[in-house]
């Protein structure tokens, strides 16, 4: 009886609701609808009952077809994925994409003309047939059919297990600022009219459904009672397969019943209904008294897979709803429900009185996610704000309650991480303002910026008005707002009329981009690694950390050395690294250390990097015939400047810079002489003697690079000029990834080299800048010209050392550093081009390794101006194949050829003795020149 009292005063608010100052419309929804386990398909019949309480008459209806959003590659939601890095759904089979057909609106059983929308295939305007007058009602039919997507995005399938999300046709609002069509996207949520909602879902008999609304079923609510100790393993099979061999399969999934049943639920007050449906689903249930003596029922769906941790689900459910309807509002629906999803799309999604959570790692963590995705009934659900375009006033006010549910629990809520994040994009400039619509946030400012930064400014405006004004304030704004869809300006009068205050100076914020205040980093402190790993963020101070780090080449040998340096998060305007050595072969002190500020001018540039580095270290060694050692080192100093150019959009993935750079770099080098010894009477004895000098050389470098750094097609350009002493240098690098659909792919490298004299051309030119000319092969530590690579051995010319090549030029593999002119190596123009592929696992030998180790085939075509010339006793395209064993994101890459070109092939056989051959001709690269760590993650920030 209680429950149907409050029902009736729900109806009776939305009816208040709707002639009250701010007008709304309203849209019922009577949905009958089946579901095909054996195709992943539903089919249905939906009347809509439009009241159209706005002033305005309406000639047309927007309506929203979401599962249209995965017909194709081409929708709203597919574009958005890529631009987020996510290619699954892109490269998803035909079979598991979804859409919805088979639609005919009418009105009074006569169809109704239908136009696209001119730019997504999931949204149409309904034309209607006479003008719909204010106070006017339309009844709305139309059957559908809906098949399910493989589920990466909230709604779809995973085998029988089932997600009905977004899954039928919806009206757009229609509110004072007008109609608001949208297009389904994964990261941007949903805007939908209030109204009431009954659903007929028809089932195989063994399948429990959790969905949005009251069940009215008595028996089925008996039969969900039953569930709770409900088992299942996956059962291996032995079945013959087509070519008549027997395999093992497991069957996931219980069989489903040859009988069906028909579920029915009411929900009142709603603008969605999601259901979810799994044979293996373990139910429990527990009702729940409010502080007003309402009771509600509160469940939680999981498989037995995951019993664990979910055992205390259905605790944290009743928790969650107990503080939100302490601190915000007393809960207005008749049923709240957590229900397990699968683990492909990730995350939580909440839907009107339930929420879907894929698998979590703790119980703990679990925990705060259902606080966090039962607490967006309150926004959501029942304010229901415009989230596409104020994402804010969910996420982020759900985030500030989380925050405070997770610390009330004694979670040991920690948000050194999010706030050092935020400080850093803020530090970067690549911040947005809290005020942004979902679509326009970058994949990694959606979470920080809309979710925790806007939770830090929710704590400030707590701060502003005080803990109990803010409190009351809340609560004021929720009693008002309920089912009322309120915008920011709503918000910000409810919270200033509240506490009496002029709240300018903090509502400004939303608009603005920056820290909010206060931003107190002043000082510093010293700390070695383990305690910077366990708090990044020391008290707002700049963090300076040490840590010991050894080194090694072959001339140093071991090094023990201690790395200083103020690159941290957030990063500050002014960075260094300093890393002294010693080494114990050389019995030298070495070292490396660089040091740069950052500008954030306005302007076309978005940052300007003026810095210096340095490094010293032993590139060789000699011993003479008596014993005497000399270990010869370079060192450099490297003066620079990058000016970074800044892209208009922040969900940009392209990035611009040119860069200068003077290398200042002198060499260690021998000079041997006699020294004559007179021994009385008439003995003379002559010693050869050495002595080391150190040459100085200068080298100028421009790069102007571009790069997308997209997650299909990603794709670097970089022309690099070089000048020195009698030279210049010009050299184009192009890389273009061709990505595969089950993962891995193609990698295009185009090369394209020329080498000009300056003053012409005289042999002593020649022999002095021969390590500056390019190579077909790549270059060995002595042609590292700019010691911008690491070498365990620069200089040698035989054993493991000797193998080590650098990924420039013309980048072949096959080794021909025994030649007094190397295969390809000119001083004049060298074009090359080096493709990399990966090779599918179910045909790689070291996928059988306990540690994941890829495989990729290489093969490098080019060609160099001296054998183009005349009777020139060269082919004039050389080629190699073979295989690459990639490691560390292509840092380290081992590569064995296999087959290449007659001239090769000629000098291995007779350069290297038989005997172990097939070793010495493997070479390996340590790619620290073009180490990137959006290798690893493409979101990084810095």
């Amino acid at each position: 009886m209680r429950n149907k009292i409050f029902l009736f005063v729900l109806a009776s608010i939305l009816q208040l609701n709707l002639f009250s100052q701010t007008w709304q419309q309203q849209v019922s929804y009577n949905i009958d609808v089946s579901l095909n386990d054996k195709d992943h398909s539903l089919d249905g019949f939906e009347k809509i009952i439009y009241s159209n309480y706005s002033p305005d008459t309406l000639t047309y209806i927007w309506f929203h077809l979401w599962p249209n959003a995965y017909k194709n590659d081409k929708t709203a939601f597919s574009d958005q994925l890529l631009e987020n890095g996510n290619t699954k759904f892109y490269f998803s089979k035909k079979e598991e994409k979804g859409y919805i057909n088979r639609l005919d609106f009418r009105i009074d059983n006569i169809s109704v003309k239908i136009e696209d929308h001119p730019e997504h295939i999931d949204i149409v305007k309904l034309i209607l047939p006479s003008p719909l007058a204010p106070n006017q009602t339309v009844t709305i039919t139309t059957p559908f059919h809906v098949q399910l997507p493989y589920n990466i995005s909230r709604g779809g399938h995973v085998g029988q297990s089932y997600q009905c999300t977004q899954w039928y046709p919806k009206p757009a609002v229609y509110d004072h600022k007008g109609w608001h069509p949208m297009p389904y996207l994964d990261q941007g949520e949903f805007y939908s009219e209030f109204g009431n909602t009954e659903v007929k879902i028809t089932v195989p008999s063994n399948y429990v459904v959790a969905a949005s609304g009251y069940l009215m079923n008595e028996d089925e609510r008996a039969w969900l009672m039953e569930r709770k100790n409900f088992t299942w393993e996956p059962i291996k099979k032995k079945v013959k397969n087509s070519k008549g061999l027997i395999e093992t399969k497991i069957q996931e999934f219980p069989e489903s019943s040859p009988t069906t049943k028909t579920l029915h639920y009411k929900q009142i007050l709603s603008h969605d209904f999601a259901w979810f449906a799994d044979k293996r689903f373990i139910v429990n249930y527990e009702p729940l008294v409010l502080p007003s003596d309402r009771l509600i029922h509160v469940f939680s769906f999981y498989t037995p897979e995951h019993k664990k941790i979910w055992a205390n689900s259905l605790q944290n459910a009743k928790d969650a709803v107990k503080f939100y309807s302490t601190n915000v509002g007393e809960y207005l629906y008749n049923t709240v429900s957590v229900v397990q999803g699968p683990e492909s799309f990730g995350g939580g999604m909440e839907y009107p009185g339930i929420t879907v959570i894929s698998p979590m790692t703790s119980a703990k963590e679990l925990d705060k996610v259902i606080a966090h995705e039962v607490g967006h009934n309150w926004f959501y659900g029942i304010l229901a704000s415009n989230e596409r375009t104020h994402p804010w006033m969910d996420e982020g006010m759900n985030s500030f309650y989380e925050n405070k549910y997770s610390l009330q629990k004694d979670h040991q809520y920690k948000q050194q991480t999010e706030q050092s994040l935020v400080e850093t994009v803020i530090a970067t400039k690549n911040d947005q303002p809290i005020e942004t619509t979902s679509e326009k946030f970058s994949d990694r400012n959606y979470g920080l910026i809309a979710y925790f930064k806007t939770a830090e400014w929710m704590r400030l405006l707590e701060k502003e008005m005080g803990p109990e004004a803010f409190s009351k304030a809340m609560h004021e704004y929720f009693d008002k707002w309920k089912f009322k869809h309120p915008y920011p300006e709503d918000f910000r009068k409810v919270m200033e009329e509240s506490s009496g205050k002029n709240l300018d100076s903090v509502f400004s914020l939303l608009s603005k981009t920056g820290s909010l205040p206060p931003d107190n980093r002043k000082g510093f402190a010293i700390q070695g690694i383990i305690k910077a790993v366990k708090q990044a963020n020391l008290d707002k101070k700049t963090v300076i950390t040490w840590v010991p780090l050894p080194g090694y080449n072959y001339y140093d040998k071991g090094m023990a050395g201690v790395l200083f340096t103020n690159v941290n998060l957030p990063p500050s305007k002014f960075q260094f690294m300093v890393l002294p050595y010693y080494a114990f072969g050389s019995k030298e002190f070495n070292g490396i250390g660089f040091a740069f500020h950052t500008f954030y001018p306005n302007g076309i540039f978005k940052k300007i990097e003026p810095g210096v580095s340095y490094s010293k270290f032993s590139q060789n060694k000699f011993e003479s015939s008596d014993g005497n050692k000399a270990y010869l080192s370079f060192q450099k100093t490297v003066p620079g400047i990058r000016f970074t150019l800044k892209e208009k959009d922040p969900r940009s993935t392209r990035l611009r810079f040119f860069q200068w750079k003077t290398f200042l770099i002198g060499e260690d080098a021998l000079r041997f002489y006699r020294d004559t010894v007179v021994n009385p009477p008439n003995d003379t004895t002559i010693y050869n003697r050495f002595r080391t000098v150190i040459q100085n050389r200068t080298l100028n470098q421009l790069r102007i690079v571009i790069e997308n750094y997209r997650a299909l097609y990603p794709y670097s350009g970089e022309l690099k000029l070089e000048q020195a002493e009698d030279f210049v240098r010009a050299a184009f690098t192009g890389n273009y990834f061709f990505n595969y659909p089950k993962g891995g792919g193609l990698n295009v490298r185009l090369f394209a080299g020329k080498f000009f004299y300056t003053g012409g051309k005289t042999i002593t030119k020649q022999f002095n800048t021969d390590r500056y000319h390019l190579n077909m092969t790549g270059p060995n530590g002595s042609e590292d010209y700019t010691y911008s690579d690491y070498f365990l051995g620069r200089n040698q010319y035989e054993g493991f050392e000797s193998q080590q090549i650098m990924n420039r030029d013309g980048a072949f593999k096959v080794r021909t550093d025994l030649l007094a002119s190397k295969v390809g190596k000119t001083d004049n123009w060298l074009s090359s081009i080096n493709f990399s592929t990966t090779i599918p696992d179910g045909i790689n030998p070291l996928s059988l390794l306990p540690v994941k180790i890829p495989l990729k085939l290489f093969f490098d075509i080019g060609t160099f101006a001296e054998a183009w010339e005349k009777n020139a006793e060269i082919d004039r395209f050389l080629f190699d194949f073979g295989l690459q064993i990639p490691l560390l994101k292509e840092t380290v890459n081992i590569y064995i050829p296999i087959i290449y070109s007659k001239v090769f092939k000629e000098y291995i056989q007779s350069t290297i003795e038989e005997k172990g051959r097939f070793f010495k001709t493997i070479s390996f690269t340590i790619d620290i020149s073009n180490f990137n760590l959006r290798k690893f993650d493409r979101n990084l920030i810095f």
